[in-house]
């Protein structure tokens, strides 16, 4: 590696190491007690992060695993769920390809494409140059990944010891940090409004245990979101 890509490297790690990071790792964190309550162990909890990293793909794998669901119901669940990452994909590939890099780069790179990394790399993409794009994000997204591992382990071992609203709560740090770098881009007041009201509703709903309406608040929210960036 040059000295160039190795410098655009570090700066994509230190970014991921600030707010993206701390957010992120905080929702795993839950999601690692989660995990010990539906009755994985340390290496499956582990190797859930390492290999899936979506974070809803897994609180939903989770929740089945709860009421005793089959494989094939896991399996349906999880792939409706983490379909998102291809449209995600789709749309961030062309912001940071090089037409140097062979193809099998961006299949590797896709493994690291979240929600998080995915929109703090569109929000701030017109900030570094074309030929940096790629090692930032390999960067910002790895550490994440690494990040995110690591706190799916110290949750599991914790759960014993922390209230579980502490970890209802901090499942809901990340969510919040991205729909904040969502509202700082957008420049229509009617999906800003979105945001808000689908967060409030959304949010509420789910802790009042209407969960029809708190999920039917999320769709119509990632409607609007998707349809604004695509």
């Amino acid at each position: 590696m040059n000295n160039t890509f190795d410098n655009n490297f570090k700066k994509g790690c230190f970014a991921a190491l600030g707010i993206p990071g701390i957010s992120l790792a905080a929702s795993f964190f839950a999601l690692g007690a989660l995990f010990k309550n539906s009755g994985l162990n340390a290496i499956q909890s582990f190797l859930s992060t390492l290999i899936g990293f979506a974070l809803p793909g897994q609180v939903v794998m989770a929740e089945t695993l709860i009421v005793n669901g089959t494989l094939l119901n896991i399996l349906i669940a999880v792939f409706l769920t983490n379909a998102r990452l291809y449209p995600m994909t789709v749309n961030l590939v062309p912001v940071i390809r090089q037409k140097s890099r062979p193809r099998w780069h961006y299949y590797f790179l896709a493994h690291f494409i979240a929600v998080t990394s995915w929109v703090y790399m569109l929000s701030n993409y017109d900030k570094i140059t074309k030929e940096s794009r790629f090692s930032f994000f390999l960067g910002l997204g790895s550490t994440l990944w690494i990040l995110s591992t690591f706190a799916t382990v110290i949750g599991f071992y914790a759960a014993g010891i922390l209230s579980a609203k502490v970890f209802v709560a901090l499942i809901f740090l990340n969510p919040i940090y991205f729909m904040c770098m969502i509202v700082s881009v957008l420049n229509k007041s009617h999906i800003v409004a979105t945001v808000f009201f689908i967060s409030y509703f959304g949010t509420n709903s789910f802790f009042s245990n209407t969960r029809l309406v708190s999920a039917t608040c999320w769709i119509y929210f990632w409607n609007n979101f998707l349809f604004y960036f695509y």
